[in-house]
Parts: structure tokens; C-alpha cells; sequence
């Protein structure tokens, strides 16, 4: 269920975009290749993926998180739950599946 959930994520990654990233800085700061990522993809502690999951503790096994990494700080946050919980629940009920994840991050380190 998780992967469906990130698969919605990333199938629906550029209209999440349009209205998370509203400002010319916003997308500066996607493109110039520093902490935000610049691809579309997932992956476990890979900081250069658009999403991330983390992971987890061994003492906490039945509890993660998902990390979508391209959002700007001056988007509206309750239409940013919406968006997210939307993509990833339409994915949910359309039976996506996401690929695996990658191990290293897009640069190649």
C-alpha cells in the first residue's frame, strides 16, 4: 500500500509542482541541483530523490515516514495535504505500484 502511495506521488509530481511552487524562486531552487531534488524518483536515504522514505529505527519497525522534497516553504499547507493525499489515494484505489527505490543518489554517489 505504501508503494501505491508514493507511485501516486510521483505519477502526479508536476501538477503537485504547479501548485506547490508558485513563486520564480521556487523553481530556482529545483533547478540549480543544491539540496532540492532535480528527478523523479524514490528512494531509501537517497537526499537527491523527489520522494524520500527514511529509515527506520529497529526499535520502531512498524512506524515510517514519506518525505516529498520538492515543496516550497510559502505553499498553502492544507491545500498541500489535499494535493498529496489525493495523488496518493487515487494511486491507492488504481492499484499503482512504484519501482524500486534507488540505493544511490541520481549524481552517482
Amino acid at each position: 500500500m505504501g508503494r501505491s502511495f508514493i507511485a501516486g506521488l510521483l505519477k502526479h509530481s508536476a501538477e503537485i509542482t504547479a501548485v506547490t511552487n508558485q513563486w520564480v524562486n521556487s523553481y530556482k531552487r529545483l533547478w540549480g541541483g543544491g539540496e532540492a531534488p532535480s528527478y523523479v524518483c524514490w528512494g531509501h536515504n537517497n537526499r537527491s530523490a523527489l520522494v524520500r522514505v527514511p529509515m527506520y529505527k529497529p526499535t520502531k519497525g512498524q512506524s515510517t515516514r514519506v518525505e516529498v522534497r520538492s515543496l516550497d516553504s510559502a505553499c498553502n499547507p492544507y491545500l498541500t495535504y489535499a494535493l498529496l493525499l489525493s495523488a496518493g489515494l487515487k494511486a491507492i484505489e488504481g492499484e499503482l505500484r512504484a519501482a524500486a527505490g534507488r540505493r544511490r543518489t541520481t549524481s552517482g554517489r
